[in-house]
């Protein structure tokens, strides 16, 4: 019964469709779920859109030690806060946030979908609930995958003008007058102050703005968690040397070093995960240079705070 419920709840998450039927029905039957102790242990990949989250994802989640829904965490976190519902405002919550109701619920989900193992989860709308996640979850493990933010906000520009339908977005409460972006969602994650950047900017502005506004939410959350449950890895390093990155992080986490994870980093640059063009050093330099090098100062010190230091086009 516990792997047909784990299916179920794969496959509710795949969809938005399918997400809006499983919500009202899971929080109906929340006040009958049998109780659940907190999950021990799971793991948060934390990182901006087009940071290599899925990168790191996908990696972690050939462990036979963690379980996960298989892909972005939508349905759990916005269960109790859809972007149809009519208060919300933006993908930020915080502590103030978790409800008893939403807390059990929660717990009951993750417990079936771990099947007695850590639960692994990434969402980059996550980066605006790190305090919120730390308070559902208090034994929690972070990792934050940083990335230049050159690329990163190159790659946000060009996954926003893809019509890639994995990519669809959010319809929001105002008409976006973004230039040069004709579409009707906001793509990718929406912070606090979108508003700003709705209407009269350009697409490099909002995808500087996204991705400043998603690090520094990170940065401001991360003295609240201890330092052995937060984990930090450059994309850069990551796509370097992906062997020794995956193994260190396994330990740090205290997850026996699988050989299945081994074995996909060893392979790393085979692999096809959420990228709209194929991966390659310094791609931000062909694809969006002129664009980056105007909104270079917007972006400057979040990369400095990450230990980038932004050159321009040198």
């Amino acid at each position: 019964m516990t792997q047909i419920l784990a299916r179920l709840l794969r496959e509710a998450s795949r969809s938005k469709r399918r997400r809006r039927v499983a919500g009202p029905l899971l929080r109906l039957i929340a006040p009958a779920l049998p109780r659940r102790s907190a999950p021990k242990g799971p793991v948060f990949v934390l990182g901006s859109p087009r940071s290599g989250t899925s990168l790191l994802f996908e990696l972690l989640d050939r462990s036979a030690h963690l379980s996960s829904l298989g892909g972005e965490s939508h349905l759990l976190w916005e269960l109790y806060h859809p972007s149809w519902s009519p208060g919300w405002s933006s993908h930020r919550l915080g502590p103030e946030s978790v409800t008893p109701r939403e807390r059990r619920t929660l717990y009951w989900i993750i417990d079936v979908l771990a099947g007695g193992r850590r639960y692994l989860d990434k969402s980059p709308r996550n980066s605006m609930r790190l305090t919120y996640l730390a308070e559902l979850f208090p034994d929690a493990r972070f990792v934050f995958v940083k990335r230049d933010g050159r690329a990163a906000v190159s790659s946000l520009i060009t996954g926003w003008r893809s019509d890639n339908p994995r990519f669809p977005g959010t319809r929001l409460r105002v008409p976006l007058r973004i230039d040069g972006y004709p579409g009707t969602n906001w793509k990718y994650v929406v912070p606090p102050g979108w508003e700003a950047y709705a209407r009269g900017r350009s697409l490099p502005e909002v995808c500087a703005f996204q991705w400043v506004a998603a690090n520094e939410s990170i940065l401001a959350g991360k003295p609240l968690i201890p330092p052995e449950r937060w984990i930090e890895v450059a994309y850069e390093e990551l796509v370097r040397a992906p062997s020794e990155v995956a193994e260190r992080i396994l330990v740090d986490l205290e997850v026996p070093v699988d050989a299945e994870v081994l074995s996909f980093a060893g392979e790393l640059s085979r692999h096809v995960t959420r990228a709209v063009t194929p991966p390659r050093p310094d791609k931000w330099r062909d694809e969006n240079p002129m664009e980056i090098e105007r909104i270079l100062p917007a972006i400057a010190r979040t990369m400095r705070r990450l230990g980038y230091e932004p050159d321009g086009l040198r």
